[in-house]
């Protein structure tokens, strides 16, 4: 019996140390992988969210982001039950918290959940993947901002009780994508006041004469007209004169106009590949200004036949412009939607670029279309012209509704290939 205790003390020993030696080095892992790992890493319990997504699956909902959209009280009633479950130092360094408490007081302030995050990890749970990223700012204690790319590894069971964050700080490249796009506007810029400038001359030039012209023959018949016996006729061929200068003035500012809009390069496209395709052109400044850009395609668009490289700029003047005005109100929740639809009975695609920035105010939304005028101050007041003017020369035109604080809708149509309707 003796001898029973003794080996069974002596298991007991040797169980208790292989235990002391699997903790430690546990310990040593999860310091040299998690702890003092040189990537921010969270670990966070989205468990609470299981019943609600059971629930969307029961109803038949796919597209948590389309349903989170349409609903965004929704996320915010769920964020309750994101619970902060461990941070490592990286984490601590980049928002400068003094300490893993610390960390715990200022994190709901730091690291809100948005609305965007919550709807991919969402989808991604509803999907069964394992794993979900995007990209998002983040302001630190000091003041600093900070653009991430998040990436999110889930549970295969999708219990999402262990959710690991990673943050990958792209602070380099954005700076290094703003100065390639600083460098862009500034030889863009360069090159509208060059050719500003050659027109102006050009102008100066051609119109010059005619209106040197105008104004001699307006004194001669003037004079005409005002001596004590009036000659009428030779007042009439100084009117005659008059018509003639002014119509080789005309003449001068058409050529220009013929310039400016240059020939239409017309080719028969799909307006869901032109859309996106000028979207993705812009995506960098969509995340600069913290946009959201959403889509409503409809399905089996007939093709249009129009001029692409003007169809873009006007898409992405509209979508620049309502980003700015957004960025320029301080909104918290960005978004512009690009929508299409067949409109038969316009002979056309219908595309509407909508968004919920501040709106306009009457007086600025009756003068929009007007050259040189701008709500910008550095604006030039010539892109929605120029843009009026591109639709207009597709048959069709550009209108515009707005409410104070509600979101500005800008509407166009682009017209149907014919050849395909034969």
């Amino acid at each position: 019996m003796p001898t029973l205790i003794l080996a069974a003390g002596v298991a007991l020993c040797v169980f208790a140390g292989l235990l002391v030696s699997c903790f430690q080095r546990y310990r040593a892992f999860r310091r040299a992988y998690f702890d003092d790992a040189p990537i921010p890493m969270l670990i966070e319990d989205w468990s609470g969210v299981r019943p609600f997504l059971v629930a969307l699956r029961a109803k038949g909902v796919t597209d948590v982001i389309a349903h989170l959209d349409a609903d965004p009280d929704l996320a915010r009633d769920h964020h309750r039950f994101h619970r902060l479950v461990d941070a490592n130092d990286a984490v601590l360094r980049l928002l400068g918290a003094r300490d893993k408490a610390h960390f715990r007081e200022i994190a709901p302030q730091l690291l809100p959940a948005t609305r965007e995050i919550t709807a991919r990890v969402y989808q991604a749970l509803l999907d069964g993947k394992v794993s979900a990223q995007g990209e998002r700012v983040l302001h630190t204690i000091d003041g600093r901002v900070v653009p991430i790319i998040w990436r999110a590894t889930l549970p295969s069971s999708g219990d999402a009780r262990r959710i690991l964050f990673y943050a990958f700080d792209v602070s380099d490249q954005k700076r290094a994508q703003e100065m390639v796009l600083n460098a862009r506007g500034d030889l863009a810029h360069a090159a509208r006041v060059s050719t500003v400038g050659e027109l102006s001359a050009s102008i100066a030039h051609d119109v010059a004469q005619p209106i040197a012209a105008i104004a001699a023959s307006a004194v001669a018949a003037e004079q005409w007209l005002l001596r004590t016996e009036p000659s009428t006729d030779r007042a009439l061929n100084a009117l005659y004169q008059i018509r003639r200068n002014a119509q080789r003035a005309s003449d001068v500012v058409g050529r220009i106009k013929t310039f400016l809009r240059k020939a239409p390069k017309r080719t028969t496209t799909s307006a869901d590949a032109l859309v996106k395709d000028a979207l993705a052109l812009i995506d960098s400044e969509a995340h600069l200004y913290d946009v959201t850009i959403r889509t409503l395609i409809e399905p089996d668009l007939p093709a249009v036949r129009v001029d692409e490289v003007e169809i873009k700029q006007v898409i992405i003047n509209l979508a620049l412009n309502a980003m700015q005005a957004m960025a320029q109100a301080q909104m918290s929740e960005r978004l512009v939607t690009v929508a299409l639809c067949d409109k038969e009975r316009e002979g056309g695609v219908e595309v509407q670029i909508r968004d919920n920035g501040p709106g306009m105010s009457e007086e600025t939304l009756s003068r929009i279309f007007e050259p040189f005028f701008s709500t910008k101050e550095d604006g030039m007041g010539l892109g929605l012209v120029i843009c009026k003017s591109i639709i207009n020369s597709h048959g069709g035109d550009l209108s515009v509704v707005s409410v104070e604080k509600l979101g500005t809708i800008f509407r166009f149509i682009l017209p149907y290939d014919r050849q395909m309707f034969r």
